[in-house]
């Protein structure tokens, strides 16, 4: 009796192997985009509700709040591309000091995201008043992710104190900043 065994033949197997490394190679660059964009998603989010603390603690202790860019020691820097603090700033002067209460203090490790703050009045900072508006400031956090155009993404805060987030209103792949141009994503050194 003749026993029959499936089995695969060279050619089989080399004609499956060339077509899941063929759907590899198209689908790791779209895995790779859709991972940027979780990535800029979720700093964008650590922003807002570092915001959100920030406005709610000034209003809750009666205190101005101060969010800066920091550098490895905690000082305020200009660099928003290595992190923020977050403080209850005593004496206002935007200045993390010996009597100021560090609320939030963020790193980031991520070197390929660039994070800008562009506003009117005090550009190194922001600053919430004990009435959680800000200290005459308005402006925009500019979030890039690599040079990709459309991983930018902007949130935009008014004196008042609101939060919006930047869309891309005409359909073309690139979020507006408040005037309305594309956010520019340059390459990171």
């Amino acid at each position: 009796m003749l026993i029959k065994k499936d089995a695969f033949t060279l050619i089989e197997l080399l004609i499956s192997l060339s077509i899941i490394i063929i759907l590899a190679a198209i689908a790791i660059p779209s895995f790779d985009r859709l991972v940027e964009r979780k990535s800029i998603q979720a700093h964008v989010e650590n922003v807002v509700k570092t915001l959100s603390a920030a406005r709610l603690t000034a209003v809750s202790l009666n205190q101005k709040v101060t969010l800066c860019p920091t550098d490895s020691n905690n000082n305020c820097s200009k660099n928003w591309s290595q992190g923020f603090i977050a403080f209850v700033d005593h004496n206002g002067d935007r200045q993390l000091n010996d009597k100021d209460e560090v609320l939030i203090n963020h790193q980031f490790s991520d070197r390929k995201l660039t994070l800008k703050w562009r506003a009117f009045g005090y550009k190194r900072s922001l600053q919430w008043l004990e009435t959680g508006i800000t200290n005459h400031q308005n402006g925009t956090f500019e979030f890039c992710y690599g040079k990709d155009p459309t991983n930018g993404r902007g949130i935009f805060i008014t004196k008042a104190g609101r939060v919006r987030y930047s869309k891309d209103s005409d359909g073309d792949g690139i979020h507006e900043n408040a005037t309305g141009k594309p956010i520019v994503c340059l390459p990171t050194s």
